[in-house]
């Protein structure tokens, strides 16, 4: 009999983070998922304490602060349970977080140090990328629905001037895999392209399922957060500069902080702040307005490369995409990724 398996699914964000937690993850009988994107939580997790640690402990909180022996002494419990039910083959804590930074978050060393400290040496870690490029325009449009109001050439200019601080320096994917291989071991990190699921979603979820030792028949995986819609991206986007909110709100800059509720909970036993409270019906008011008044725009939202940043955004990542080739002998070039 096999062992059972651990799993930590790092991200990265826009490759199909969502289907893999909603449609692979939580639906599978073998697997025992602690969540993100459980549906039967408000938080997507699999209690409070978990949301707690994963959207506030691991991401955003202080060395000083980070409550390092509760969270042990918390997972220790769903690990124990996990070994004991006969039926579950496969541990797995999935969030796409853990593999860049927004605002407030911690470093991504950080965060990887952190889920070793906790899940322990012997974890499968999968990593999902996707043509850097493709990915950065599908997180703009994730950030318009987060209340982000400007435009692309704006979203580019700011992420590209401050790299040092910005997500773009966190998709340098031969430098993350150089990360965890070094505290999980190289043969147990996973790297997919998302272009290669997506394109033959069938066979290549099988695969997986049968790297990680689960049963790969009757997987139902679906599309989830398409960013196709740009006619409501753009009434998002024009109401997000009259009614600001998450990103758009520069005080109270943390997007999702409807997330952090089970955090207040647990650990200060408090309820929302109000602040937050209202940043959250905002952006709902925004996404219903902006859904009922769409048939009255015109135009969609754009957001195209110039010749000037498509040129600098590839040489930006072109070595770093040979080094990953180079040293796990996947094909990027077919998917167009940016290589010298």
């Amino acid at each position: 009999m096999l062992p059972k398996q651990y799993l930590l699914h790092i991200g990265y964000p826009k490759c199909m983070s969502t289907s893999l937690q909603r449609d692979f993850f939580a639906k599978h009988a073998e697997v025992y998922f602690l969540g993100g994107q459980r549906s039967e939580t408000t938080h997507g997790w699999i209690s409070d304490e978990m949301a707690s640690i994963a959207e506030v402990g691991l991401r955003y909180t202080k060395d000083l602060m980070f409550n390092r022996s509760a969270a042990k002494k918390y997972l220790k419990k769903h690990f124990e349970n996990f070994e004991a039910t006969s039926g579950k083959k496969l541990l797995c804590f999935s969030s796409e977080s853990m593999a860049f930074t927004m605002h407030y978050d911690v470093d991504v060393v950080t965060k990887a140090m952190r889920l070793h400290d906790l899940f322990g040496q012997n974890c499968k870690v999968l990593m999902v990328i996707r043509n850097q490029l493709d990915l950065f325009r599908s997180y703009y449009f994730e950030c318009v629905r987060c209340g982000y109001p400007g435009y692309f050439g704006d979203f580019i200019e700011y992420h590209y001037f401050h790299q040092f601080r910005s997500m773009l320096s966190d998709l340098y994917y031969d430098k993350l895999f150089e990360v965890y291989a070094k505290l999980f071991g190289r043969d147990n990190i996973i790297v997919k392209p998302m272009e290669l699921l997506a394109k033959d979603m069938v066979n290549e979820f099988k695969k997986l399922a049968l790297s990680l030792n689960i049963d790969a028949s009757n997987l139902d995986i679906g599309q989830q957060n398409s960013s196709s819609d740009k006619l409501y991206l753009q009434a998002v986007r024009l109401m997000n500069e009259k009614f600001p909110n998450n990103m758009g709100n520069t005080y109270y800059g943390m997007t999702d902080t409807d997330k952090l509720e089970a955090y207040w909970r647990v650990e200060l036993g408090e309820n929302a702040p109000p602040s937050a409270i209202n940043n959250n019906g905002t952006r709902m008011l925004v996404y219903r307005a902006a859904q009922s008044v769409v048939k009255d725009f015109v135009g969609p939202l754009v957001a195209e490369y110039s010749e000037f940043w498509e040129e600098r955004m590839h040489d930006f990542f072109a070595q770093s995409n040979k080094n990953l080739q180079e040293r796990i002998g996947l094909g990027l070039s077919e998917y167009g990724y940016p290589l010298p």
